[in-house]
């Protein structure tokens, strides 16, 4: 889709207005806008799910009223029986729909539940903003470009049983409604595999997954780059988490064919940790042998409860920066943990879902004013927040390019330095790839 640049230009207007904790303007009277927020508020996901609700409710918090309209949030939990349920997920948008004050959503936080959502939200222009999603073929045709460097073949969406982007907006195919500041997982797994082979040393890597559709997806990118690099990855399996429980065979099997470290593609919840676990008295234990994985396992108090005295030595990534490295979030960052006090409150994507929520807001503001001071419609906030360029986040400066995508392409590296399961994981470093991009 083409931006108009007369929409990008109102959109860089109003920085100075919404950027960073900015304060709207007017009062109430006018009527209420509602930003929906769609994501994982109980069971396994909880953890995450809901420090990234209090990252939109703080925003408006802080800024409850817009040219006369009062904001509020709605959120839904897309859980059931304490899991993703892509089935409810279509639901909550839904319902989100069917609530005319809705003008945009946060959310979702799972890829598979935005493959269930985004079709729905496109038959009617409505704009989700994801701060986490990081599955490529939500907005790219090719779902393991990595491969493409270590044996000459791409993976595209459809070869990996997935829809390509143009399949989930079938109805208005030339109005993009989804956009996302998470990086995508083709990066995760490269960003782990320069740290491997450049930072700890490793050559010989073996790597186990899931199975999952993004489990498969890092651990296949990490070993294209691994390989890029000069790496060998001497044993590549995928399990099936409802039925392997124990993971030793694969270790031993690994162990012997030189293995330095595992790279591990998955979920915490499906028993990832417990592999780094029963890596004692196959592999040397601690930092003697690096774990690493992504943003399945990255600061994960389930993964250090279940890595026991094996925790020490996992790094993990998360698709986006880390705003307590970004100077500029201090002040933003302190105000929120004075209202949200408890430690749990606050997570890796609170400040991402904070500059969602921010970025909304001014492209609604621009979508009023262009209507006179009147209630937009979905389409025309739809389009301010596809003409987002130079929005000054507290996470960074944020603009999607035709896809949907945010040009800023951060991954952060954390390792896993205790084995108290309530201590926070040390921040490590970012890959930049929007500024390096792999080649």
């Amino acid at each position: 889709m083409v931006r108009a640049r007369g929409l990008t230009v109102l959109i860089v207007a109003a920085l100075a207005v919404f950027a960073c904790g900015g304060s709207s303007s007017g009062g109430g009277s006018k009527g209420t806008i509602t930003i929906g927020v769609s994501l994982p508020l109980s069971g396994e996901e909880a953890s995450q799910g809901t420090p990234t609700k209090n990252g939109v409710l703080f925003y408006v918090q802080q800024h409850p009223t817009i040219d006369g309209f009062t904001l509020k949030v709605s959120a839904k939990d897309y859980a059931v029986n304490g899991s993703p349920d892509a089935t409810r997920g279509a639901a909550v948008m839904q319902e989100l729909i069917a609530d005319s004050t809705v003008l945009a959503v946060v959310g979702t936080f799972d890829s598979g539940i935005a493959r269930a959502s985004i079709p729905l939200a496109n038959q009617v222009y409505l704009s989700m903003v994801s701060p986490a999603n990081t599955n490529p073929c939500l907005t790219k045709t090719v779902y393991t470009p990595g491969v493409l460097r270590a044996n000459g073949q791409d993976v595209t969406c459809q070869a990996a049983g997935l829809p390509a982007p143009a399949d989930l907006r079938k109805a208005h195919p030339d109005k993009n409604n989804y956009f996302r500041l998470a990086t995508t997982d083709d990066l995760q797994g490269p960003a782990s595999s320069l740290y491997a082979y450049n930072t700890l040393n490793l050559k010989k890597m073996a790597v186990f997954s899931n199975n999952s559709v993004y489990g498969k997806g890092i651990a296949d990118t990490f070993s294209a780059e691994f390989i890029k690099l000069g790496g060998t990855i001497v044993l590549r399996q995928d399990y099936d988490p409802a039925n392997t429980n124990n993971f030793k065979p694969f270790l031993t099997q690994a162990q012997k064919a030189g293995a330095e470290g595992i790279y591990y593609g998955g979920l915490s919840a499906d028993k990832g940790c417990v592999i780094r676990n029963q890596m004692a008295g196959i592999f040397p234990t601690g930092a003697a042998t690096p774990f690493l994985g992504g943003d399945g396992i990255a600061q994960d108090p389930a993964c250090t409860k279940d890595a026991g005295q094996n925790a020490v030595g996992v790094y993990g990534t998360v698709a986006s920066v880390n705003a307590d490295q970004v100077s500029s979030a201090a002040s933003t960052i302190a105000a929120f943990k004075q209202a949200f006090p408890n430690k749990a409150d606050y997570g890796s994507y609170t400040m991402v879902a904070y500059d969602c929520a921010g970025l909304i807001v001014a492209a609604i503001d621009k979508a009023i004013k262009a209507n006179s001071g009147n209630l937009p419609t979905r389409d025309a906030v739809r389009a301010a927040i596809a003409g987002t360029q130079g929005y000054s986040g507290v996470t960074g400066t944020i603009g999607f390019d035709q896809n949907g995508d945010n040009a800023a392409k951060i991954v952060s590296l954390y390792e896993d330095v205790s084995t108290d399961a309530t201590a926070d994981w040390k921040y490590i470093k970012a890959f930049d790839f929007g500024a390096n991009p792999l080649t």
